[in-house]
């Protein structure tokens, strides 16, 4: 390995993920991206992830735990990973979900083929059912900046789980998020959040290897059922702050 090859920081928060984990850890280990660095970081799992996980630590996987504070949220443990991560570009990953073998290998060649211009970059994603089969890909197209943000203020075109970060957003302190007003919808917040500072999310134009699993137990509904309206909360938040 390169000397000069990027080094990529996959945090996995785990919460209650005993069915799903080892298919995702094992996605990780098989990258044929040689770099990368696995943190694994349990949310207080009341079933036994943790146990599951303890068993992949070694050099390249870091375990830890912290405490679940905010509801539906995953904000904790991205909070600790990020303190722990080393790489130079950052991921925070679904543990019910799983990634195709080369997907790191594709966005880092696309960072790299822009020479520093992308600072985060996103893709589409496979969604998978309860039985692990295909349900179709969700992606979002916009050609700027400006496109961005206007889609923002509708809807959220992001898959956050795809996210990669250039660690530079990080050192700025631009990876804040609001988990205590925001719960589990904090991540929407923190794209317009970006987006304000005018960092554009790349959208890639085609599929990356992010499979993304759809179930009965993820907090998405939990969160719209608990936290009717949230979203156009921070749409409006947002509006009035670029009308300013």
């Amino acid at each position: 390995m390169d000397e000069n090859t990027p080094k990529v920081s996959v945090i996995v928060p785990c919460y209650n993920v005993e069915k799903y984990i080892d298919q995702c850890v094992t996605s990780l280990i098989n990258q044929t991206y040689e770099n990368i660095e696995i943190i694994l970081i349990d949310n207080e799992s009341k079933d036994s992830t943790y146990e599951i996980i303890s068993k992949y630590k070694n050099k390249n996987i870091i375990i830890d735990k912290v405490k679940n504070i905010y509801k539906y949220c995953w904000d904790e443990p991205r909070q600790r990973g990020l303190e722990i991560a080393t790489g130079d570009y950052i991921i925070v990953m679904g543990s019910d979900d799983y990634i195709d073998e080369n997907f790191i290998t594709n966005y880092i060649n696309i960072f790299k083929k822009s020479n520093k211009k992308i600072k985060a970059l996103q893709s589409p994603i496979i969604g998978i059912n309860n039985n692990g089969y295909q349900i179709g890909e969700t992606k979002h197209q916009y050609r700027n900046i400006k496109e961005f943000k206007q889609q923002l203020l509708i809807r959220c075109v992001v898959n956050t789980p795809t996210v990669m970060v250039d660690r530079d957003l990080y050192e700025r302190g631009l990876l804040k998020t609001k988990p205590e007003i925001y719960s589990g919808a904090a991540d929407y917040d923190l794209w317009c959040s970006l987006a304000n500072n005018e960092i554009l999310i790349y959208s890639a134009p085609i599929w990356l290897g992010y499979f993304y699993r759809w179930h009965d137990d993820q907090a998405t509904w939990g969160m719209q059922k608990d936290f009717p309206g949230i979203s156009e909360k921070i749409q409006e938040y947002w509006y009035q702050k670029q009308k300013i």
